[in-house]
């Protein structure tokens, strides 16, 4: 960020060169005020300066959104988008085809207000993006990322350095008395970690393995660049043979030490005392929100009076703040500032061209190198060098400041645009193409709760979205009946939104410590203690040497675009054979059914592609409170109960076949090794005309045959055939025996063709990812008020088993045939 401006400020100094600037002051006409009384009072709105700027705002958000619907399946940024819009309303395109349509958006009252606002608009961005970083980000990189920043900003400066002495005796002379090689190369060879951030946002690669590196390298980079070349620069001041220059030297060290001892002893401390009284989980009020802005622009204007850019200031401000924007505007008046018609000289182009090209190709080389070095895939590498080669914001910044100080001429500033636009737009598009995450989560083994041995444990990853989710996620582990003989791993997982930081945080927890953001580490604890508290009954209730349960929680702060990401990639690493997740929806006290948080879509479609991308089986519990209401009675009164003849849990399975369903029943069979579990099966049968494929037949048989032979004592564990004609029977069934039972056990039959039974009832289904029986079960018109579970076993693709593609959403699930 900083460099660019250091070297300007430099050259200014060193070259005392007078700056061309025009200056545009307000009319005080009564026909150029601030707002107009309305085209019903005669005035035309446009003349004034408020409506125009309104104007410009509601026109440039209408054609970004615009293109980037059109683009965005080519994964094009936002930011690229904006600088199009930019580009179709300058005088490239509408100023050029429309000249009198185009002056609207070149009136010297509009280019002052967008400047105005979308520079002030800019630097609180600046600054919020430093606030969300997390500088843990720098003590926490490996080898790999710091030889990436080092290698991938010295090769593209030494390498542009070099084609700059090759070529300098066609560099034209403007160039050379403006500095333009030296100030080029200190920011067209810098990875910006805002650009990089932004940019992985945009893609939904925050949470990847790749997207951290690429992250941690940029913010490793800035760093690294910004004080490297303060110091380069001081260092060449203070030796210079002219006094003056040598004091500027001087007073430039001293100064910049000083501005960042203000921000850290004094605005920084006067920033936390302001949210420091806070409660958890509330906002500013407005007066210390406008203490804290006032604060962030007096650093921006201390920044100003040093020689920094005004950016510089908050976002370093920002960095030493804990974590917890309106650009569309400035950027597309950058864009508008775009002319391609200025670029005649094709010569001139060429060398720009030039040495664009060899910075992005030399950075794109230092930045695989380390990669290959540390034996990283080729692939993974490269989509590495393209990250460290994202576009934007930054860059466009850089620019525009640099052809207000003249640094740039128009020409070179519309070839310079077109660079940024073309290369931000394929690097991006080019990552999203390469590089998909979810491939590292297919699992070349079998990881269910079938196939798990007799006595070994059972490994559960539970999430947790919100406290609500407790209560039936551990009523859940209580009847999934944890014993010495066939103990449980449980892996929790709490799932925060990401707010209030940059980059996604996944690690394990630990007591007493700010494991994350402020906002989310007390509710954190009390998730954690919750199940602590269900472990330790369990082992009370034991009382026997080998542990019933164990427990290892993690926090994950992630977008919830990517929040599966996190999930499968715990899943993956600890063998993990079940993956539980709650439900979006919940049984409001009125009996309607409400969403369990203000997040409800998001949590769904977070839901959904752990089912497409889950490394093993995957169940959604669907809280009716009937199953939170009998918590840890197994665990306090379960020999007595049961002895009773009185079981505190009463589970039921609906049994209609295939893979799915397999996977219901076996993950019964553990829970029937509890003498506290009271447990019957239904299966449905329809008539031998209308089953399904032999092999599908046999497996379903042979595990059925099992269960009842190991399990089945018509007291405490039960089996029902059902023989039925169709849908109606079946749900007749349903309807009169499960007011019995506090859970209901079914398969999400996601790779099972549809059977006769289910047939016109997957025609009225609302939530995809329960499946037929699932959403029947779970819809307020069946009026079912027992808490049900949907089981999807690991699919054949993740466990590498076929070619098929994860990447399908819920509705394209089901195959054509029995699997």
């Amino acid at each position: 960020m900083s460099p660019a401006a250091t070297a300007t400020a430099t050259a200014s100094h060193v070259q005392e060169a007078n700056v061309n600037q025009s200056l545009f002051c307000f009319q005080p006409a009564t026909n150029s005020g601030a707002t107009s009384s309305g085209v019903f009072a005669g005035d035309d709105p446009l003349k004034f300066y408020f409506p125009l700027f309104l104007y410009h705002v509601c026109i440039v958000f209408a054609l970004s959104r615009a293109i980037h619907f059109i683009l965005r399946r080519a994964n094009v940024p936002l930011v690229i988008c904006q600088i199009l819009a930019g580009t179709l309303l300058g005088p490239s395109f509408l100023g050029h085809l429309m000249p009198r349509a185009g002056e609207l958006f070149a009136t010297p009252e509009g280019w002052v207000l967008i400047n105005t606002i979308g520079g002030y608009a800019f630097t609180l961005h600046i600054f919020v993006i430093g606030v969300k970083t997390d500088l843990g980000m720098i003590a926490k990189s490996g080898k790999k990322a710091i030889a990436i920043a080092v290698l991938g900003t010295a090769a593209p400066h030494l390498a542009m350095y070099v084609a700059g002495v090759a070529l300098r005796p066609r560099v034209p002379a403007s160039w050379a008395a403006s500095f333009l090689i030296t100030n080029l190369t200190s920011w067209w060879s810098l990875s910006a970690f805002i650009v990089v951030c932004c940019t992985l946002h945009d893609l939904n690669l925050l949470s990847s393995k790749l997207g951290r590196l690429a992250m941690s390298a940029a913010l490793i980079g800035d760093f690294a660049n910004t004080f490297s070349i303060a110091g380069v620069t001081s260092y060449l001041l203070a030796a210079s043979p002219s006094e003056k220059l040598q004091r500027i030297g001087f007073l430039s060290v001293i100064t910049f030490t000083a501005f960042i001892a203000f921000m850290a002893v004094v605005a920084r401390p006067a920033i936390l005392r302001l949210i420091r009284d806070v409660p958890e989980g509330a906002l500013l009020s407005e007066a210390r929100l406008v203490a804290v802005l006032l604060i962030c622009l007096t650093c921006s204007f201390a920044g100003e009076l040093l020689g920094l850019h005004a950016t510089y200031g908050p976002f370093m401000l920002g960095l030493m703040l804990p974590g917890g924007a309106p650009l569309g505007v400035t950027l597309a008046e950058r864009g508008m500032r775009l002319n391609i018609n200025k670029i005649t000289d094709a010569s001139t182009c060429l060398l720009l061209e030039t040495f664009l090209v060899v910075g992005v190709v030399s950075k794109f080389v230092a930045s695989i190198a380390p990669c290959l070095y540390c034996n990283m895939p080729v692939r993974e590498a490269i989509v590495v060098g393209l990250m460290m080669n994202f576009k934007g914001i930054t860059e466009v910044v850089y620019a525009s400041a640099f052809m207000d100080a003249k640094v740039l001429d128009e020409q070179a500033y519309a070839a310079f645009m077109v660079n940024v636009l073309v290369i931000g737009a394929l690097t991006a598009t080019a990552v999203k193409w390469m590089y998909h995450p979810e491939e590292k989560y297919v699992a070349y083994r079998r990881r269910t709760v079938r196939h798990k041995k007799l006595g070994e444990e059972l490994r559960v990853m539970t999430c947790i979205h919100s406290q609500d989710d407790v209560g039936p996620m551990i009523a859940f582990l209580d009847a999934s009946s944890p014993t010495p003989a066939s103990p449980i791993a449980v892996y929790l997982l709490h799932l925060v939104p990401l707010a209030g930081l940059t980059s996604s945080v996944l690690r394990p927890f630990k007591h007493g410590e700010r494991n994350c953001v402020p906002s989310g580490t007390a509710d954190s604890e009390r998730v954690v203690n919750a199940f602590q508290f269900f472990v330790k009954q369990r082992e009370a209730a034991t009382a026997a040497e080998t542990a019933a349960a164990s427990l290892l929680p993690f926090v994950c702060i992630a977008p919830y675009a990517t929040m599966h990401d996190d999930v499968c990639a715990v899943a993956l690493e600890k063998r993990a054979m079940l993956i539980v997740v709650p439900f979006h929806k919940r049984l409001a006290i009125d009996g309607s059914v409400e969403p369990t948080t203000h997040n409800a879509g998001a949590v769904q479609s977070a839901n959904t592609k752990i089912l497409n991308y889950s490394p093993c089986s995957v169940a959604i519990l669907v809280d009716r409170g009937s199953l939170s209401a009998v918590a840890g009675a197994s665990g306090v009164a379960g020999d007595s109960a049961a002895g009773d003849g009185i079981f505190p849990h009463r589970v039921a399975v609906y049994f209609l076949g295939g893979p799915d369903d397999r996977e219901a029943l076996a993950l019964a069979a553990h829970m029937a090794e509890d003498a506290a579990i009271g447990l019957t099966v239904f299966r449905f049968k329809p008539p031998p005309e209308f089953r399904g494929g032999e092999e599908d037949e046999r497996l379903d048989e042979e595990d059925i045959q099992e269960f009842v032979r190991r399990w089945v004592d018509d007291s405490r564990v039960t089996y029902s055939e059902n023989l039925v004609n169709g849908s109606d029977e079946m749900v007749a069934v349903i309807r009169k025996t499960s007011p019995g039972f506090n859970l209901l056990i079914v398969g999400r039959r996601s790779e099972s063709r549809e059977s006769p039974l289910t047939a016109g009832i997957s025609d009225w289904s609302e939530n995809l990812e329960l499946g037929v029986l699932g959403d029947l079960l779970t819809s307020t018109d069946f009026g079912c008020r027992v808490s049900t579970l949907v089981v999807q076993q690991q699919t054949r693709a993740a466990a590498g088993e076929s070619s098929r593609s994860p990447e399908l959403s819920v509705s394209q699930h089901r195959s054509s045939g029995p699997v």
